[in-house]
C-alpha cells in the first residue's frame, strides 16, 4: 500500500520540520501535498516549518503559498541593529543575541497571512518555540500569529529573541526540531501524522578551525535535536499512533544564496511526490 493510500480519506496533522532556510522546500512539499488531493487536518512546525504551516493553515491555497516564499527577498527581512546592539551589551536587553531585529520579518508575514490569529484559522496550528526566559520548550496555539512565526524562526545568532507576554523566546527547532509529539497531544482527533523532516546540514561538519567551539556546539545541538525527535517517534509508536516521515535532501540555501530556492522547492516537490506513490518507509535517523 502506498503512502497517498494509507493517508487518503484519513484525518492526518502535517508537521514541517526545522531547517534554517528550509521554507522553500516547505512549500514546494506542501504544494505537492494539496494537488495531490490531501489535506492535512491540522498543521505543526518548527522555525521555517512554523512559517510555511502558518501560511498554509492560515488559509493560503498551494499556489500563494509557493508564490509568497518564492517572492521574498533579503531585502524583505535584512534589517541590522548594530547601534541597539552595542546599547544592550551595555545595559539589560535581548538585542545583542542576533543581528536583525525581527521587525521587516514580522511585517513581511503580516502581509502574507491570510489571519491574524490562530483563532481564525481555518485548520488548528501549532507553534513550537523555545523559552529562553523559562529554559524551556513550549507550543503556541492561540494569540496573535505572526509574532509566534517570527519567535519559532529567530535563529539564534541572526535574530534577536522575540518578546512575547513578558518572555524572550528563540527559534523552536533548538531542541523540538519537529513537534510530532505536541501535535498528536493537542486532540484534535487524528488518524496519523505525516512529517517533513529537513536534516541539519550542521552534522556534516566537525569541529575544526578557528571556529571550532562554535561549530562543536552545532553539533551537539544537532545530536540534542535527532535524540529528542527519535523519542517522540519511540513515543507515538508505544501509542500506537501512526507516523509517516518524508526526509528531503535540499541544496543549501541562505540570505546570501536566496537564488537556489526554487531549486529547493521543486526537491521539496519530488520528494513527496516519491513518497506518496511508495510504500512507507521508516525514518532513518537522519539528522
Amino acid at each position: 500500500m502506498t503512502l497517498h493510500e494509507k493517508l487518503a480519506g484519513k484525518r492526518f496533522g502535517c508537521v514541517l520540520s526545522a531547517g534554517y532556510f528550509g521554507f522553500y522546500g516547505h512549500a514546494g512539499f506542501v504544494d505537492a501535498l494539496l494537488s495531490a488531493g490531501l489535506t492535512p487536518s491540522a498543521w505543526a512546525g518548527s522555525s521555517a516549518g512554523g512559517m510555511v504551516g502558518a501560511l498554509a493553515a492560515s488559509g493560503l491555497d498551494r499556489a500563494h503559498v509557493c508564490d509568497a516564499i518564492l517572492k521574498v527577498s533579503r531585502a524583505d527581512f535584512w534589517d541590522p541593529d548594530p547601534l541597539g546592539i552595542a546599547w544592550d551589551m551595555v545595559r539589560p536587553g535581548h538585542r545583542a543575541g542576533g543581528l536583525l531585529k525581527g521587525s521587516k520579518f514580522q511585517g513581511l508575514l503580516e502581509r502574507h497571512l491570510k489571519v491574524r490569529r490562530f483563532e481564525d484559522c481555518p485548520a488548528p496550528m501549532l507553534i513550537a518555540v523555545t523559552n529562553l526566559t523559562t529554559q524551556s520548550t513550549e507550543v503556541i496555539t492561540t494569540g496573535d500569529l505572526p509574532s509566534a512565526v517570527l519567535a519559532t524562526c529567530a535563529y539564534p545568532g541572526l535574530f534577536a529573541p522575540v518578546v512575547r507576554e513578558g518572555a524572550l523566546l528563540w527559534d523552536g527547532g533548538i531542541v523540538d526540531k519537529a513537534p510530532a509529539l505536541a501535535l498528536s497531544d493537542a486532540g484534535h482527533g487524528l488518524d496519523a501524522l505525516l512529517v517533513h523532516y529537513l536534516p541539519s546540514r550542521d552534522a556534516v561538519a566537525g569541529p575544526k578551525g578557528a571556529f571550532a567551539y562554535a561549530s562543536g556546539m552545532a553539533g551537539g545541538m544537532v545530536a540534542s535535536r535527532k535524540d529528542h525527535f527519535r523519542l517522540q517517534l519511540e513515543v507515538l509508536r508505544a501509542r500506537g499512533v501512526e507516523v509517516y516521515v518524508v526526509t528531503s535532501q535540499l541544496p543549501a540555501v541562505s540570505p546570501t544564496t536566496m537564488h537556489v530556492g526554487p531549486q529547493a522547492m521543486e526537491a521539496g516537490r519530488q520528494s513527496l511526490r516519491q513518497a506518496l506513490s511508495s510504500a512507507p518507509t521508516g525514518w532513518q535517523g537522519t539528522a
